[in-house]
């Protein structure tokens, strides 16, 4: 192939391209901020909670590994600047029109959680709106439909990103990704149903991850792309080659390819609710309805009296690990009961296929269980990624924008009533 993209999705994104230009906000003003200033951390630290058995605690970005590993690299006076995206799509009408809107959130790994995590605060800003509108059936079949979605998103993102990186002062750039899991399979390019993080065959997601599996890195999957289209010679031809090493054959050209750092997605995934509905298929609902009316009410703690038969040891095993995974902060203790729940989990989890609940347990989401523990080491506690917190900005950033506009052309509109809000708040803050 001659390296253009099958889709022609350059075109596809121009008339979109002037939409997104003026709701590009501008991202430095985090660093600018005086109310943030005195809060901001430009340098790494390792906390131990014994020093002399070197038990590292984990808690914020800046006391993992990724944080350290860079800031050795970097000369002197520069510093790390982890930016954290999500982007997640929204409906603004509930019963009519079915209007979105998909809104892209950044903030910086620098500023603590605490501040974070509080709307109130204005830690998190809107860094613009990608396209929502629908494209075309016509002339198109379902595959080549799908592909013109996906490639419009990467090029909305490439706009940004470009946008993004306009940035003069000296700093290792890194982004965290914050998406549920179709999202993620989107932003990485993976196929879906496969692993994000290594390369697990869909067959073998079931299976405890193998000793000295290597990281699935943007390179690699960037270097499945390149190999296919220097080898094939028609877009049918470079989607089964790339779909065969697991890897999108939708795109072409990923919105992070030109990036001058790495992207991390972060992996922290729901479930329970999965395992809640197997438990339901196996007792029956109003059995397992029973025994939990049963249990006597106890204030922030779920206790399953007695168990649930046979499964008792299988649910308890997942929650401790949901459990553990929530902490604030971690150590060494707390990861490695992390692991010994997981090794319980894969220990009586073939009970499920037994019973005839599942055929296998080849779930991505399981599967991610795997990478909680290095993610942690590597980037901080879940915490620090978890959607939620993104998830309440849609009410200023979406629906109260929404329904101060007139309904056409909103989008302006919208950007326009958010920057008269932030003004407003700043003189009360300040």
């Amino acid at each position: 192939m001659d390296g253009s993209s099958p889709t022609g999705d350059g075109d596809l994104f121009a008339p979109f391209a002037s939409e997104l230009d003026w709701c590009i906000a501008e991202w430095v003003s985090l660093w600018e901020d005086p109310l943030l200033a005195d809060h901001l951390i430009y340098q790494p630290k390792s906390i131990f909670q014994d020093v002399e058995k070197k038990k590292r605690s984990y808690s914020e970005m800046w006391t993992e590994k990724w944080w350290q590993f860079t800031q050795d690299k970097l000369p002197t006076g520069a510093t790390a600047a982890p930016l954290i995206i999500a982007t997640n799509k929204t409906q603004l009408t509930q019963f009519s029109g079915s209007k979105q809107a998909y809104p892209v959130y950044i903030t910086l790994g620098n500023i603590p959680r605490s501040l974070r995590r509080k709307p109130s605060q204005q830690a998190c800003i809107l860094l613009g709106y990608l396209p929502v509108e629908k494209i075309s059936k016509e002339s198109l079949n379902k595959q080549e439909h799908s592909a013109h979605y996906l490639c419009l998103f990467h090029e909305a993102m490439h706009h940004v990103g470009r946008r993004v990186l306009r940035w003069p002062v000296q700093m290792a750039l890194s982004v965290v990704y914050i998406a549920d899991f179709p999202e993620q399979c989107l932003v990485t390019c993976s196929k879906y149903g496969t692993c994000l993080k290594c390369p697990v065959s869909a067959d073998h997601l079931g299976d405890p991850l193998p000793a000295g599996a290597h990281c699935q890195t943007n390179a690699w999957t960037l270097g499945v792309m390149q190999e296919a289209c220097r080898t094939t010679s028609s877009y049918s031809q470079y989607f089964k080659a790339c779909m065969k090493e697991e890897v999108s054959g939708y795109v072409q050209r990923p919105f992070w390819m030109n990036f001058p750092f790495p992207t991390y997605i972060s992996l922290y995934q729901c479930v329970l609710k999965h395992l809640i509905a197997w438990c339901q298929d196996v007792l029956g609902k109003d059995e397992l309805d029973r025994r939990i009316c049963c249990l006597p009410p106890a204030f922030g703690v779920r206790h399953f009296k007695n168990g649930l038969s046979s499964l008792s040891q299988i649910i308890r095993a997942i929650l401790d690990f949901i459990y553990l995974a929530q902490y604030a902060t971690h150590d060494d203790d707390t990861l490695s009961h992390m692991d010994n729940a997981l090794s319980t989990w894969h220990k009586y989890k073939d009970c499920f296929i037994d019973l005839n609940i599942q055929n296998n347990l080849n779930m991505p989401k399981f599967h991610s269980l795997e990478h909680y523990v290095e993610m942690i080491c590597f980037l901080g506690t879940t915490d620090n990624f978890n959607t939620e917190m993104f998830k309440c900005l849609h009410i200023d950033f979406a629906t109260k924008g929404w329904r101060a506009s007139n309904k056409h052309n909103k989008f302006p509109q919208m950007t326009h009533w958010l920057s008269c809000q932030e003004n407003i708040k700043l003189n009360n803050r300040l």
